[in-house]
């Protein structure tokens, strides 16, 4: 998928000019009675720097319906460790035999619409439990087909959260997928043994809404010791992302409750 970035070079901006700026002058003033002397002395440029500048924003999900389908087009799902032999336990419930369960919360950080949220248990059989929250970035990103979308002419994702966290700590994720299925599991295939790139968010999780900037190249790390033959550069991970994940890990057996909301590129 393309950003929305305007490209200058393709929409005729010289020949065009004085028609746009003769359109906004009169419009402009005869909205406000600004005389048209002042209106000239606008530039034209300006307004279109601020359209462009606004296109580089791609909302994700500002959940104003309760839909399971975010506004990409791609579904939200819960998972946990049970496939691991784990006892971690999740609310909504994690698929089990391809069903997806989720369902969304109200009210969102607005006092309205819907957020996503997810509560449960770390469990403590595996040393690494965890639960987590994901959603797609396309109809097309899940099995069979696996095909993610372009990322790389975006800085980074915002988004507000809040919840409860006692023990543990919730990581933000951006997976690194095949366009190959793990035949074991259904899913599409992890390219990094799931040493994906990461961001630690828990400091942000409070009982109150508050926003989280977080900047690809600067913000995003796979965790220390990752082996050599999994290592990707984070261009290439944003070339073709499938998913973003909210994981909650080494909790111990203790209860959290997170709540999203507003997710967009930027």
């Amino acid at each position: 998928m393309k950003s929305d970035k305007i490209e200058f070079g393709n929409i005729g901006l010289e020949k065009n000019m004085s028609k746009l700026r003769a359109a906004l002058i009169k419009k402009a003033s005869s909205a406000s009675g600004m005389p048209h002397i002042f209106m000239r002395l606008m530039p034209v440029y300006a307004i279109i720097f601020v359209v462009a500048a606004a296109a580089y924003y791609m909302r994700i999900d500002y959940n104003y319906t309760n839909s399971s389908v975010n506004e990409l087009g791609g579904v939200w799902c819960t998972y946990n460790d049970s496939w691991q032999g784990g006892n971690s336990v999740v609310w909504p419930p994690a698929s089990k035999n391809g069903e997806n369960s989720f369902v969304k919360s109200s009210p969102g950080c607005t006092g309205k619409g819907y957020a996503v949220r997810i509560t449960g248990t770390a469990g403590t059989k595996l040393g690494d439990d965890y639960i987590g929250v994901t959603t797609f970035l396309s109809p097309h990103s899940t099995c069979p087909e696996c095909v993610g979308i372009d990322l790389s002419k975006f800085s980074g994702i915002e988004f507000m959260i809040k919840g409860s966290v006692t023990a543990g700590n919730v990581i933000f994720m951006l997976p690194h997928e095949s366009r190959r299925i793990d035949a074991s599991r259904g899913i599409c295939r992890s390219l990094t043994s799931y040493a994906d790139y990461g961001a630690d968010i828990t400091k942000y999780i409070t009982p109150r809404w508050k926003k989280v900037k977080i900047d690809f190249r600067k913000d995003l790390r796979q965790p220390a010791g990752t082996k050599p033959e999994y290592l990707v550069s984070i261009e290439d991970v944003l070339s073709d992302a499938n998913i973003i994940k909210w994981q909650y890990m080494n909790g111990n057996g203790r209860r959290v409750d997170i709540w999203i909301d507003r997710l967009e590129f930027y």
